[in-house]
């Protein structure tokens, strides 16, 4: 399939939504519980098969053209509603050795040579143009979890999809492996914290996708059956029962707002058949370019392949702006004197601010390959000194915002 610049089509679709309650309680008048199916170069991989899930496929297939039957399953877990109807279609199967027991257990009409690569937590395996990651998640609440049941971190070339569902908590999910996807699917079962759902909580969601950098957020899995909890407490001021994805997604809205995250964070709340494709000018084929013929500008941000952002801004009296943030925390450093070192705009450096009472760190920047090398030193001492990596395209964007503003 290709999309209208003439790249290779890759998008996600939203096959279902509901939570393991009926469609009643969940906002929804039925339909298919949680699923997606991501789309790259027309191969199809499809993730969860539960009840409704195959007449929603089948019904995607008939809306965007794509073909009904999946390349390839991906099982987070071996919970009914999330397998029934695995016996709807033909593909491989990939999941865990305790989910593919439990499905057989479950459905011993699915055809057990389907079963593909055994998936073990934290080892990558291909499927089709696809590399995945199986990440451990633990989904115990007020009943046992599921042993063996994980989520996905799911890339096509520069392109990464988080589909993470039915979890409490993820073991040993590396910084650098969540680290700024494409798109997160997240799986929310109440608004407030409540661990005995055994699923995050939409709240919990909002720091997951501050925490990856995730560009874009859907949740879903929504019922907030368990905020009713909340009412009991004359001091809590947050929803206390279940919302509409309407009243949802205003609530979603209003705190991004509040927060200051509005224009830096995108979350909608899922419905089944909403389609995400990458925003226009950022395909992988584009985003390997650098277009020289555009200015950069006085400021410049840049996320890093691995844990950070950072940005650079020229200010006025000859000062500069370093601002350096991941997951946890955000730096500002400021600096006067900011000079490129070579002509080709491979180094910076910027002096201290000195006063009569202290005198500021100093800034060393030099782009290698795609490593930019930073140095913020006060005094002796060290702020921050570390080799960050970036793309190519970033890596020439920088050395070109460089030459053009020192």
């Amino acid at each position: 399939m290709m999309n209208e610049s003439g790249n290779a089509m890759f998008f996600v679709r939203i096959n279902g939504v509901l939570p393991d309650v009926s469609g009643a309680a969940a906002g929804e008048g039925g339909g298919a519980h949680t699923s997606i199916s991501v789309f790259s170069g027309g191969f199809h991989l499809l993730v969860d098969a539960g009840d409704g899930v195959a007449d929603s496929v089948k019904k995607g297939a008939s809306d965007l053209g794509y073909k009904e039957e999946p390349d390839a399953i991906l099982v987070t877990h071996g919970r009914r509603e999330h397998v029934s109807d695995l016996a709807s279609f033909s593909g491989k199967i990939f999941c865990t050795s305790e989910c593919a027991g439990q499905i057989a257990k479950e459905l011993p009409q699915v055809d057990k040579s389907r079963f593909a690569t055994v998936v073990v937590p934290g080892q990558p395996f291909e499927a089709g143009p696809f590399s995945i990651v199986p990440v451990a998640a633990d989904n115990a609440g007020d009943s046992p979890g599921f042993p063996g049941s994980v989520i996905y971190v799911i890339r096509a070339g520069d392109r990464k999809v988080i589909a993470g569902w039915d979890f409490i908590s993820l073991q040993n999910a590396s910084a650098d492996l969540m680290w700024n996807p494409d798109l997160a699917v997240l799986g929310t079962e109440t608004y407030n914290d409540h661990p005995s759902t055994g699923i995050i909580s939409v709240t919990q969601a909002y720091h997951l996708v501050k925490t990856w950098n995730a560009k874009d957020c859907y949740v879903l899995h929504y019922s907030g059956e368990k905020d009713k909890e909340d009412a009991k407490n004359q001091w809590h001021r947050g929803p206390a029962g279940p919302l509409s994805p309407e009243e949802l997604q205003k609530t979603v809205d209003s705190y991004l707002r509040m927060a200051g995250q509005d224009n830096k964070i995108s979350i909608k709340v899922a419905r089944q058949g909403m389609v995400w494709r990458p925003a226009a000018g950022t395909t992988v084929e584009s985003a390997a370019e650098d277009d020289d013929s555009s200015p950069v500008g006085n400021k410049i941000e840049i996320e890093a392949l691995e844990k950070y952002v950072f940005g650079i801004e020229k200010m006025p009296g000859n000062r500069l702006m370093f601002v350096l943030e991941d997951s946890i925390s955000r730096q500002e450093s400021e600096f006067v004197n900011p000079r490129r070192k070579d002509s080709d705009g491979s180094s910076l450096h910027a002096d201290a601010i000195k006063s009569m009472m202290m005198k500021g760190p100093e800034l060393d920047l030099t782009i290698s390959g795609t490593t930019v090398k930073t140095s913020i030193i006060k005094g002796k001492k060290p702020l921050f000194a570390g080799d960050i990596r970036v793309s190519e395209r970033d890596a020439k964007k920088l050395s070109r915002y460089i030459r053009e503003n020192f």
